[in-house]
């Protein structure tokens, strides 16, 4: 097992570099802002089309993005996105916090550490709270994550990613089971596609999926689903983890003001229509092959969505990390940087 899922590692960190590679210059685009500020909410409109380049990882961020695309939501405020899609978040986290692309999405946990470790990396509105499910074969005799002990464990993102931070902290802190020291080895980190492999070989005993995944998974009933990861935090931890947004860095965003107010305003835009139009769930089911799953999808992204971004959303993040550090390995930074947030770009008025 061990030399395979090396031989894995190694082929998706492969796929993370050739993914740069195609972003390369794509950090240098500029906008024609109407006005140029520190203070973004002082920003008009774009005055002119300005392209800039955004990732995406599957999940609701995939389908926001691609209603943008669709309705025309960017290019409503003079901002043409280049979309950079990526397998799982380990490979966009890095595409971001390295300026190889404008905009993207991140998660609280990632964006914090690589804000610490230097990056200039920031929040710039809320998206959502975690889609992720746990899934074991059926007739498995893993019952709740108190019986993952000893067991072999799959997840679509890494452990310092903030879809497994969250998972650590209900593991550890309402079933007694910590992912970084219980486990038989480390988790092992692959797409989607991949974690069915290698569970469906005998390989994995539990994976955790993203949300189109266990959108899927919970449509196709192939495997049985061991955890709702935001139902089942809410319902041990008393609350749901706000813990996905939109994300850029402060080196773009201070040149390009009123492209990320076009940005957040098309992000607006598109969850609103997602929420308003029932034909967005069979139109992008079947655009990733799974038509069948479409009320799936509707089900469990229509519950995720957070639709603003105050003081208030800034907390709720801020209060999460203090309440995964216990369970979050010793080396995480213990300290929340206030430049990691921001509410200087707010949508533009809608048009």
């Amino acid at each position: 097992m061990h030399k395979k899922i090396t031989v894995a590692t190694l082929a998706l960190l492969t796929v993370a570099s050739l993914a740069l590679a195609g972003c390369s210059s794509a950090g240098a685009s500029t906008s024609n802002a109407a006005a140029t500020s520190t203070d973004g909410a002082q920003c008009g409109p774009l005055t002119t089309m300005t392209s800039a380049t955004v990732a995406t990882n599957p999940g609701n961020q995939d389908l926001v993005i691609k209603t943008v695309k669709s309705q025309g939501l960017d290019t409503k405020y003079n901002l043409n996105l280049d979309v950079k899609s990526f397998l799982n978040p380990p490979a966009s986290a890095q595409a971001i916090t390295q300026g190889a692309v404008d905009f993207g999405f991140g998660g609280l946990t990632t964006m914090d550490q690589a804000r610490a470790g230097g990056s200039d990396v920031v929040f710039i509105g809320a998206l959502s709270v975690p889609t992720a499910g746990v899934f074991v074969p059926k007739g498995s005799s893993i019952k709740s994550l108190s019986d993952l002990k000893g067991k072999r464990v799959g997840s679509f993102t890494a452990l310092n990613g903030a879809t497994t931070a969250v998972l650590q902290a209900l593991a550890k802190k309402a079933y007694g089971v910590d992912l970084l020291t219980d486990l038989d080895g480390q988790v092992h980190v692959a797409p989607d596609a991949e974690l069915y492999g290698l569970m469906d070989q005998g390989q994995l005993d539990a994976i955790v999926l993203d949300a189109a995944g266990t959108a899927y998974q919970v449509n196709a009933g192939n495997y049985t689903e061991l955890v709702d990861l935001t139902a089942d935090y809410n319902a041990k931890l008393g609350y749901s983890p706000l813990y996905l947004g939109p994300v850029t860095t402060d080196s773009y965003a201070q040149q390009n003001c009123s492209a990320v107010r076009a940005y957040n305003s098309a992000l607006r835009d598109a969850v609103q229509y997602i929420l308003s139009n029932s034909s967005v769930w069979t139109d992008y089911a079947a655009s990733l092959g799974q038509p069948e799953a479409a009320a799936s999808f509707q089900k469990l992204y229509t519950s995720s969505f957070v639709t603003t971004w105050t003081q208030t959303e800034i907390d709720a993040m801020k209060k999460l990390i203090k309440d995964l550090l216990p369970y979050l390995d010793p080396s995480f930074p213990q300290d929340i940087p206030d430049s990691l947030f921001t509410l200087n770009y707010p949508p533009l008025p809608s048009q």
